[in-house]
């Protein structure tokens, strides 16, 4: 039986939130806010439903229910959160939401995001006829998540995000901020206190059909990642039209890493040409290109050999993302000089050579002891040398749902399918993958200490 992205949410709401709201044991639906002489308050019930919840692994929904709730389509998602100690959590939320009003004081001061979540769950609450309530879940008590494998709350949380913003119908009244498409971020920011009621130009995913014939829940995450290697970067590897595995770096014999004229790191021209060529599938002159490419979804990985031998094994290093729409202008920084087809790369899709992307953070961390790419440096070269301990290739390619699917099987926005394909590469490769963003607390990437000699 085919299970469209719609049922996936509301399968999960049905089995942990409504279960929760029909347990005479739980007290749940639990309200958030009240007013006491005038002032915002918490409710003595989530005093209660927050207190002791410490050192936990928690997520939390902000919701609105309809005044009998019988199905999941009675609950409205405000806000998916994710954290160790929730009862302070909570209550920074509150302190947040409670300076925001009243919201007819809001005055947008010309920057991006002046509009603020918490300017947003503020709007939502004054708009609606629901109270706001709160839902806190131990994510230690699921056995799986909303596409039937093992989760962990920072996966979780993406997830669910991705989820929610499938649905048209939710992106109004959902505040997160992050996974959520630049498009829509970019659109928020422009209508600030109207977005409750501006319509989002953004396609919903909520009735598509897996593109993959697959039951994750039958699946290990490791399986789940080869899987969507085999559909998504091993045909590369084999298709000599593709020149793929595409080395990173330009090196000599001994793998010694080639300088720029400015003593940076300097990327292969092969893989330029890849950056370039992808990258104008999303944009041109004219900015962002409507044809429904997203932005660039990169794996920085490197090769071994497989038990099988049939074909290298892919050992993931960095698994990221780049999207042409930018968050405060439509056409994001890191795609202006290929959209002017500019020969300058210092953004360059997030793989430039500047002070604050990939390959300048890198370059910094061998040369001047900046401590942002030490795990990179520690990791992939030889100590006190800009000089490979491996050979390192980098995967890229132009996002578009409609052609390609996320480990799950679903169609999935690039920043929906970025933290999917971290989970699973993180679950298969632990000790490789150097992402410290959406990996357990326990991830070897946060207990590892990684050091660093300098190039002198």
């Amino acid at each position: 039986m085919t299970v469209l992205k719609a049922d996936l949410w509301a399968e999960w709401v049905g089995d942990t939130l409504l279960e929760d709201i029909h347990t005479p044991e739980r007290p749940d639906p639990v309200p958030f806010l009240t007013t006491e002489d005038g002032d915002l308050e918490t409710t003595d019930e989530l005093d209660r439903y927050r207190y002791g919840k410490n050192n936990g692994e928690y997520l939390y929904l902000i919701y609105l229910a309809d005044e009998s709730v019988d199905t999941p389509s009675d609950i409205t998602p405000v806000y998916v959160g994710e954290s160790r100690n929730i009862g302070s959590r909570i209550y920074q939320h509150y302190k947040k939401i409670k300076e925001a009003l009243p919201i007819d004081d809001w005055e947008d001061d010309g920057s991006w995001g002046s509009f603020s979540k918490y300017d947003h769950i503020a709007a939502v609450r004054e708009a609606a006829d629901s109270p706001l309530y709160v839902w806190i879940l131990d994510v230690d008590t699921l056995e799986a998540g909303p596409y039937g494998a093992p989760t962990y709350r920072q996966e979780l949380e993406a997830k669910l995000i991705g989820l929610i913003y499938a649905h048209p119908e939710y992106r109004n009244t959902m505040t997160n901020r992050e996974f959520v498409p630049n498009q829509v971020l970019h659109e928020i920011g422009k209508a600030g206190g109207d977005w409750l009621t501006t319509e989002s130009s953004l396609p919903g995913t909520s009735q598509s059909r897996p593109q993959d014939t697959i039951n994750p829940g039958q699946h290990s995450k490791s399986e789940l990642w080869n899987r969507w290697l085999d559909t998504h970067v091993y045909p590369d590897l084999t298709d000599e039209s593709t020149a793929d595995p595409v080395p990173l770096f330009e090196t000599d014999d001994q793998l010694q890493v080639e300088l720029t004229e400015s003593g940076r790191l300097k990327r292969s021209a092969a893989v330029d040409e890849r950056i370039r060529t992808e990258g104008r599938k999303c944009v041109d002159a004219d900015g962002v290109k409507d044809d429904g490419y997203e932005g660039l979804l990169y794996l920085m990985y490197q090769l071994a050999e497989s038990e099988s031998g049939d074909q290298p094994l892919v050992v993931p290093r960095y698994i990221g993302k780049a999207e042409a729409y930018g968050k405060k202008n439509e056409l994001s920084a890191n795609f202006k000089e290929i959209a002017a087809e500019r020969s300058a790369t210092r953004s360059f899709a997030r793989w430039g050579d500047g002070d604050y992307w990939h390959v300048g953070e890198l370059s910094m961390a061998l040369f001047e002891d900046d401590t942002r790419k030490v795990q990179w440096a520690s990791e992939l070269f030889e100590q006190g040398t800009h000089r490979l301990k491996d050979q390192v290739y980098l995967w890229t390619r132009a996002w578009n749902q409609d052609r390609h699917c996320g480990p799950y099987g679903y169609n999935a926005y690039l920043a929906e399918v970025e933290p999917q394909l971290i989970g699973v590469a993180q679950a298969a490769f632990p000790n490789q993958l150097l992402n410290k963003s959406d990996v357990p607390d326990e991830a070897p990437i946060h207990s590892t200490e990684y050091t660093f000699e300098t190039v002198q």
